[in-house]
């Protein structure tokens, strides 16, 4: 994918990362996902920052950090309740990049920007989530609807709707991975961790995993040997303490810690492979391959992994 630091139409400039220091040593984890010997991780990661800017990090020499697009909060005076900040970032196997923003007038837009950094305006949805799955063929949608699943390469039309179940209204599926090998689609809602069946026609045919009391769901990845989520401490929307990463085995709900963390987990992703995790803690980005964890300081919100070529 060839980027360049270009800014969207209607966006001003946001200011450049604070902190670009090298990451820390690698610390060995207890256990680790089993990767496949003949997968690589990805060389590049997209990034949110807290002041709107997306970047592009080379992992291997993350003193290279590029701007191309930037989406600053804002509040709009002339709209009642109005506000606007991104809130989160994918990407896609051609290169292009999805930046979910929040919330007032709409709840949940999703921008879509081609690998030149500008907006396709054309391909805007009105969702809170999105998440390819690993052939490039399908893009699954987190809407007030349910969850909806459109053709790639472009968002057309659905192909399907898995509608919410009753209890379910008022809120809708984020944190959305898909299985390696696209039968299933791992999602949080309202705390609640599932996976569904890509062919069911409802939330209500999924599995659900409760979080331990006093606890929620606050993130989710399809790892290559079974789902992993975020276990944050507190009320749904009022985090308290820092998250766990956990193994979670949905038919018996139990869950075992991944990798010691120690701060607050705001956004968790995998490789289209299920190989690779990446997260970001404490506005920290890490990332765990091959057994080792790797951790890049900053003020990160989200980020994903580039595994389009260029």
């Amino acid at each position: 994918m060839v980027l360049t630091a270009a800014l969207l139409a209607g966006c001003s400039e946001g200011p450049p990362l604070r902190s670009r220091a090298s990451p820390e040593p690698p610390t060995t984890p207890s256990s680790s996902p089993t990767p496949d010997a003949s997968g690589e991780p990805p060389a590049r990661i997209v990034a949110l920052t807290e002041q709107g800017d997306i970047v592009v990090i080379d992992r291997e020499t993350t003193g290279e950090v590029r701007t191309i697009a930037s989406f600053p909060p804002h509040e709009d005076p002339e709209v009642s309740a109005g506000s606007f900040w991104p809130v989160d970032v994918t990407t896609l196997p051609d290169g292009r990049v999805l930046l979910a923003t929040c919330c007032e007038p709409v709840a949940g837009h999703i921008y879509a920007l081609g690998d030149d950094g500008r907006r396709m305006q054309e391909q805007d949805l009105f969702a809170l989530d999105a998440q390819a799955d690993r052939a490039g063929e399908r893009l699954a949608t987190g809407e007030i609807i349910g969850l909806v699943i459109r053709p790639l390469p472009g968002p057309a039309s659905p192909s399907a709707t898995l509608d919410l179940s009753r209890n379910q209204e008022g809120f809708a599926p984020e944190d959305l991975s898909w299985s390696p090998d696209g039968r299933r689609i791992l999602f949080t809602i309202g705390g609640a961790l599932g996976v569904v069946d890509a062919s069911a026609s409802s939330l209500a045919e999924a599995t659900y995993v409760d979080a331990p009391p006093g606890s929620y769901w606050a993130g989710a990845a399809y790892a290559v040997d079974g789902p992993v989520g975020v276990e944050q401490p507190g009320e749904l929307f009022h985090p308290s303490g820092p998250s766990r990463l956990v193994r979670v085995n949905p038919e018996t709900g139990a869950a075992t810690e991944l990798v010691p963390t120690d701060g607050e987990i705001a956004d968790l992703t995998v490789d289209p492979s299920g190989q690779f995790l990446l997260w970001v803690e404490d506005g920290r980005l890490r990332w765990l391959i091959d057994g080792e964890i790797s951790t890049l300081d900053g003020e990160f919100l989200a980020a994903a992994w580039v595994t389009a070529s260029g």
